[in-house]
């Protein structure tokens, strides 16, 4: 079989290779001890992360899932956390209700 970046199914927009999982554990003001990272990487070579713990939105409560990139695993991981901490660092006096785990199946 062909590499996978080089498969071309009609109807089909793009595949993505999930090429990584991480756990963060963050210090304490997540619901949990920890959240996941996933790192995917398209048929471009572009790696693209997203976590499974998203903030609630202030003014309509829809949750918001970090995402990053980069050119690698490693710096798409990195600019994903950053981007969540960067957010949860801006809003205080958090409770659980302010956060949403992604559903196991979408994630």
């Amino acid at each position: 079989m062909s590499d996978w970046k080089n498969i071309k199914i009609d109807g089909v927009a793009k595949i993505q290779k999930c090429v990584g999982e991480f756990l963060v554990y963050e210090i304490g003001r997540i619901p949990s001890t920890n959240f996941r990272v996933r790192v995917y990487e398209d048929q471009n070579g572009r790696f693209t992360g997203v976590t499974n713990l998203g903030l609630k939105s202030p003014l309509d409560g829809a949750p918001e899932f970090a995402a990053g990139s980069g050119k690698s695993v490693e710096e798409a991981l990195e600019d994903t956390v950053n981007y969540f901490m960067s957010e949860l660092n801006k809003r205080t006096d958090l409770t659980e209700e302010d956060f949403e785990w992604a559903d196991p199946d979408d994630f």
